[in-house]
C-alpha cells in the first residue's frame, strides 16, 4: 500500500510538471494506458523475480534484454511525444490564424456599416432637398415605359399554333383559349369521334410583330381550328391478323363496317340452312389515337376491305381461246389483262401459253358452316365395241352415256362462297346412270396420199355462202355452217403443210394432196394435226369453230390448184 501511495504521489507530481495545457491534456489522455501498462509490468516483475531466484544466469540475460528493450521503448515514447507536440502546435497555430482573420473581417464589416450609414444619411438629405425634381423625373420614366409598352402592344400580336403548325394571328391568347372547348364539342359532333384539344400541350403561342399582317377574329379562329385535319382524335382501328387496315370514328361504326362486309360476301341459298357465320381471319377492333384527317369514310372502308387485296392466277391458252374471251371469262377488262401481260400479243395467242390473271379480292374471308341439300351426278361407265365400218383409230357413239343423280344432305364449310370442306350426312339415288357404248374402228386405213377425188369436210352442214363475189369482194371458198365442235375431216389424203393461226382465217389447216391440189379448212376451234403429218381421206383433222373474222360457227373450205382458188362445188 505504501508503494501504491508513492505511485499516486508520483503521478500527481508528474501532472504538475507539465508546462502547457496541451501537455496536460496529453498526460490525462494517456494516463489509463500507462496505468494498465504499469500494473502489468509490476505483476510481471514479481513473477520474474521468483523465477530468477532459482536461475541467476537467466536473470542476467533477462536484465540485459530488459535494459535494451527499455531503451527502445524510451526512444519510441520520446518520438511519439515529439510528434504529438508538433501536431498540437500546428493546430494551435491554425486556430490563432483563423481568429486573426475573423477579427480583421469583423473590423472591415464594422467600417463598411459605418460608411454605408453615412452615405445613406447624405442621400436622404439630398433627396429631401430635391424631392420635387425626383418625383418629376420618376413620373417621366413611368410615362415613357407605359408609352413604350403601348406601342409594343399595338405593333405585336400572338401567333397561335397547333402541335407546331402555325394557324394564324390573334391580339390576345384568350381569343383562342376561350373557343377551344367549343371547337372540341363541334368536331366531336360532326365527325362522331372523340376530339380533345389540350390547351397546355397542343396549343402554343409566339409573340411577333404584326404590322401589315392580318389579325384573325373569333369566327376565323373557330373556322381554322374546325377545318384542321391534324387535330388529335380518338378513333377505332380495324385490325386483320394484327395489321391495321382502316380507322373509323368509333367502335359502333367499325361494327357496322364489318357487318356490311359480311352481308356483301355472304352467298345466300334456298337449299341451305346456315349454322355458323364469321370471318376466317382474326378481326379485332381497337381504340387508336390518330389525326382527324386519317379517319376514313364508312363507304370507303367497306370498298377497301372488299377490293383491297390482290389475287394472281394463271390461265393456260386452249384451242379456240381469244384474248377478249379470256378477259370476259374471268370478269377482267381487256385493258387490265393486257397490263398484266405486256409481252402477250392478243391477236397471236399460242395453245399452251400462260396468261397471268390479276384481280382484286376481299381482304376478309367470310367463313360459313351450313347444311345444304344438293344434287350430285354419278358418272356413267363406258363399254367399247369393235366396228369394221369405222377406220382404225376412230370411234363412234352407239349409245350416249348419261350421268345418274343422287340427292345429298351435307354439312359444308365455305370461304366466300367457295367450298373448302364437306361432311356428308345422308344421300339417296334419284336417277340411275346410263352406260355409254362406243364403237371402235377396225377398218383398215386408206393410203395417206391424194386420190384425186374430194369429199365434204363436214357432214350435215348447211351451205351458207358459195364461191364468188360476196359483199363487194371475192369469196374464195364455201362456208358450211354447223355447230361448234363438229369434226372436220380431210377432203382427200395428203401431207399437212400448215396448222395454226392465220389472221382473219383464225385457226387453219392446209393439206397438200399432190398433183398441184391444196385444200384449206378455216375458222377451226381446235386443231388435231401438225405440219408434216400425213393424213388419209376422211381423217379427223380439226373441229368446227368461229375463230378469226367470223359471224358464227362454220367451216370455210377452199380447193386450190397450182396456187389458184377453184370452186369447191365442182370437185366435191
Amino acid at each position: 500500500m505504501a508503494k501504491f501511495g508513492e505511485e499516486i504521489k508520483f503521478i500527481k507530481e508528474s501532472f504538475r510538471q507539465q508546462e502547457s495545457a496541451t501537455d496536460k491534456v496529453y498526460f490525462i489522455v494517456t494516463l489509463p494506458f500507462k496505468t494498465v501498462l504499469f500494473v502489468f509490468m509490476r505483476g510481471f516483475s514479481l513473477l520474474e523475480g521468483k523465477y530468477f531466484e532459482k536461475k541467476p544466469a537467466a536473470k542476467r540475460r533477462a536484465r540485459k534484454r530488459r535494459i535494451h528493450t527499455a531503451k527502445k521503448i524510451k526512444n519510441l515514447r520520446y518520438n511519439i511525444i515529439k510528434k504529438d507536440k508538433e501536431i498540437a502546435a500546428r493546430m494551435v497555430h491554425a486556430v490563432n490564424k483563423i481568429d486573426r482573420k475573423n477579427d480583421a473581417l469583423a473590423e472591415k464589416a464594422t467600417d463598411a456599416a459605418v460608411e454605408g450609414a453615412k452615405q445613406f444619411n447624405l442621400a436622404k438629405e439630398w433627396a429631401e432637398l430635391n424631392k420635387r425634381k425626383l418625383l418629376c423625373q420618376f413620373a417621366g420614366v413611368v410615362l415613357l415605359l407605359l408609352g413604350c409598352m403601348g406601342v409594343f402592344n399595338l405593333c405585336t400580336a400572338y401567333e397561335y399554333a397547333y402541335n407546331g403548325r402555325m394557324l394564324g394571328l390573334v391580339n390576345h391568347q384568350e381569343d383562342v383559349l376561350r373557343i377551344l372547348d367549343l371547337v372540341s364539342e363541334k368536331l366531336t359532333e360532326e365527325h362522331h369521334a372523340e376530339i380533345a384539344i389540350d390547351k397546355k400541350e397542343d396549343i402554343t403561342f409566339k409573340r411577333v410583330f404584326s404590322v401589315g399582317r392580318h389579325i384573325d377574329d373569333m369566327e376565323q379562329v373557330l373556322s381554322r381550328l374546325t377545318y384542321m385535319q391534324d387535330i388529335v382524335a380518338n378513333g377505332s382501328g380495324i385490325f386483320i391478323n394484327d395489321r391495321q387496315v382502316a380507322i373509323v370514328d368509333n367502335e359502333e361504326t367499325a361494327q357496322e363496317v364489318l357487318e356490311a362486309v359480311l352481308a356483301k360476301l355472304q352467298v345466300p341459298s334456298d337449299t341451305t340452312t346456315l349454322e355458323e357465320i364469321g370471318f376466317a381471319e382474326d378481326v379485332k377492333i381497337k381504340p387508336v389515337s390518330t389525326r382527324l384527317g386519317r379517319i376514313e369514310n364508312t363507304d370507303d372502308v367497306i370498298r377497301k376491305i372488299l377490293t383491297g387485296a390482290e389475287e394472281i392466277k394463271t390461265h393456260i391458252v386452249q384451242s379456240g381461246d381469244t384474248f377478249s374471251g379470256i378477259a370476259k371469262q374471268y370478269n377482267i377488262s381487256s385493258a387490265d389483262l393486257l397490263a398484266a401481260n405486256p409481252l402477250v400479243t392478243p391477236e397471236r395467242l399460242v395453245i399452251g401459253q400462260e396468261i397471268i390473271l390479276t384481280s382484286a379480292v376481299p381482304m376478309l374471308t367470310v367463313q360459313t358452316v351450313e347444311v345444304s341439300t344438293l344434287t350430285e351426278y354419278i358418272e356413267y361407265q363406258t363399254l367399247y365395241e369393235d366396228n369394221a365400218s369405222i377406220y382404225q383409230g376412230e370411234t363412234s357413239t352407239k349409245v350416249a352415256g348419261q350421268r345418274g343423280e343422287r340427292q345429298v344432305v351435307a354439312k359444308i364449310v365455305k370461304n366466300n362462297g367457295q367450298e373448302i370442306a364437306r361432311m356428308e350426312l345422308q344421300s339417296q339415288i334419284t336417277k340411275e346412270p346410263v352406260t355409254a357404248v362406243i364403237y371402235v374402228g377396225t377398218k383398215e386405213l386408206p393410203p395417206k396420199q391424194g386420190t384425186g377425188t374430194f369429199i365434204y369436210p363436214v357432214t350435215g352442214a348447211k351451205l351458207t355462202s358459195g364461191f364468188g363475189s360476196r359483199w363487194g369482194r371475192m369469196h374464195y371458198g364455201i362456208d358450211l355452217a354447223i355447230s361448234t365442235g363438229t369434226k372436220i375431216r380431210a377432203s382427200d389424203g395428203g401431207t399437212v403443210i400448215f396448222s395454226g393461226y392465220s389472221g382473219s382465217y383464225g385457226y387453219v389447216v392446209k393439206i397438200d394432196h399432190g398433183g398441184g391440189f391444196v385444200t384449206v379448212y378455216a375458222h377451226c376451234s381446235k386443231l388435231h394435226v401438225k405440219v408434216g403429218e400425213k393424213v388419209y381421206q376422211g381423217q379427223h383433222i380439226a373441229n368446227v369453230g368461229s375463230t378469226g373474222r367470223s359471224t358464227g360457227p362454220h367451216c370455210h373450205f377452199e380447193i386450190q390448184y397450182l396456187g389458184v382458188q377453184k370452186n369447191p362445188l365442182k370437185y366435191l
